[in-house]
């Protein structure tokens, strides 16, 4: 479930506990500074064999609030299959992609970049809530843009309104830019959760959320194509590994204790393959095959 207040929704299903031999509940996002107004309805998931929470330091406070299930840190996986490339970063008809919360500083200085260099700046230039036609349709769009983007800019959660001392939190949109293989650039700090399951070189290129310089850090990368090249390989490569919905799917089935079923072993075999099958060369290849001839 994405939000806690839909355990209310738990009274309408009548012996719903006794029906399930094991009860999973999935928090995508609860917030520390929620749970002292939410404690009541938190007391639902002590009906649960198991809660997640993709959120680390909530995980860890919910330990301390619940009494009876087991409580685990598990970030959101990606379909790494459907966001997995085949475009190197010199190809990418799409230089920079910017989502989301824009700073006005950074936005500024990228805007200005393209319109000098003539490059390709995607952003948002709608404000307010929206809706997708389709949930698919727009799925399917972001991720053929992501594997079309070069770089890919990526801040913690809640960032333009994180003060000193606030819940430092990494969300999805880390897992797909990554999985597209972009050059990710944004926020990274080595927390335990952050070095988990992110912690590779390069997998994020530090740039500040406010940034008026961001266009000399695009520049200057732009400069190191064969640095680019392995990044974006490697990037694609680690995901491919670890954070597919299957690897998670997995934690959690060992978690129980349950063996892996017909439809967990095809996904992982697709995945490997998909694995087996990747590549752009990296520098250490190009280099190697010069040397051969």
């Amino acid at each position: 479930m994405g939000d806690v207040r839909d355990l209310a929704l738990l009274g309408a299903m009548r012996d719903w506990r006794r029906k399930s031999r094991y009860a999973i509940c999935w928090l995508h996002e609860l917030w520390i500074e929620e749970i002292p107004r939410l404690r009541g309805m938190l007391r639902a998931l002590e009906q649960f064999d198991l809660v997640i929470c993709s959120l680390y330091y909530t995980a860890e406070k919910l330990r301390e609030e619940l009494k009876s299930p087991d409580v685990m840190y598990l970030p959101p996986g990606v379909d790494t299959l459907a966001f997995a490339p085949v475009l190197e970063p010199s190809l990418r008809p799409i230089d920079i992609t910017n989502l989301g919360a824009i700073a006005d500083a950074t936005h500024k200085s990228l805007f200005e970049h393209v319109k000098q260099t003539d490059g390709f700046y995607f952003f948002d230039t709608e404000k307010g809530a929206r809706e997708a036609r389709s949930h698919s349709e727009h799925r399917f769009r972001y991720a053929n843009i992501l594997k079309r983007s070069k770089y890919f800019l990526c801040h913690f959660a809640k960032i333009k309104h994180q003060g000193p001392g606030g819940q430092l939190e990494f969300g999805l949109r880390y897992f797909e830019g990554l999985a597209a293989g972009c050059v990710v650039l944004g926020s990274r700090k080595s927390t335990p959760d952050f070095d988990m399951f992110l912690g590779w070189e390069d997998c994020v290129i530090e740039m500040p959320f406010d940034c008026p310089n961001a266009s000399e850090i695009v520049r200057s990368l732009d400069q190191e194509a064969n640095r680019l090249r392995e990044i974006s390989a490697r990037n694609v490569r680690r995901s491919l590994e670890g954070n597919d919905h299957a690897h998670r799917w997995k934690t959690i089935v060992d978690r129980l204790g349950l063996p892996e079923n017909y439809h967990m072993s095809r996904r992982h075999e697709e995945v490997v393959r998909k694995l087996n099958a990747f590549g752009y060369p990296t520098r250490h290849v190009v280099q190697r095959e010069q040397q051969d001839e």
